[in-house]
């Protein structure tokens, strides 16, 4: 796929910003296009607990995607009555957490009514990463080359002895002005 650049943080949040995205623009050639993928991830264990993944040479099955799970539990925290809210939301030293939380809070009752928290959380993610992705794509157009392809969805980490797997769920063409072309989604299915 030749050379990357990459945009995300925590979560698969794209905290590069339109900055970023202009900076992206700038190396791609005049007569190049460009392939944007985004998405959360979620990890799913052997015995298939949504939430946890094994990893290589650790033995402990752990929590994926860590910053999403500790942003949900601290949603599920305010929503449930239990969480000091405090103004150290926004510490730079852990600013992207925070924003993450920040920006999962407008999913807390789909996730407190969901039949699955964790099936449901990468989605809720994915919504919220969905409009900042397109917003920032569509104030950086002018930065657009030939053309950019937007795949976008939810990355499924899975353990070290099988493969991960991506579950599109966006696949837009814009053209050099930026406008949406075709929703090329399913061609993938």
């Amino acid at each position: 796929y030749g050379n990357n650049f990459n945009l995300g943080g925590l979560s698969g949040f794209p905290f590069a910003g339109n900055t970023g995205f202009g900076a992206m623009s700038a190396h791609v050639p005049d007569d190049g296009f460009c392939l944007l993928v985004h998405g959360p991830h979620v990890g799913i264990s052997k015995d298939g607990v949504i939430g946890k993944v094994e990893r290589s040479g650790i033995a402990l099955v752990d929590n994926c995607c860590g910053s999403a799970i500790a942003a949900s539990n601290y949603l599920k925290g305010i929503t449930d009555g239990g969480a000091k809210i405090t103004t150290k939301l926004q510490q730079f030293s852990d600013f992207q957490q925070g924003a993450v939380q920040e920006l999962i809070l407008p999913h807390g009752k789909r996730l407190n009514d969901a039949d699955n928290r964790m099936k449901e959380l990468p989605y809720a993610l994915y919504d919220s990463q969905d409009i900042l992705v397109r917003d920032i794509i569509n104030g950086g157009k002018g930065g657009i080359k030939q053309g950019l392809a937007l795949l976008s969805g939810i990355q499924i980490n899975t353990g070290p002895d099988t493969l991960d797997y991506f579950h599109p769920l966006r696949f837009d063409y814009y053209d050099a002005d930026g406008n949406l072309v075709e929703n090329m989604l399913p061609y993938l299915r």
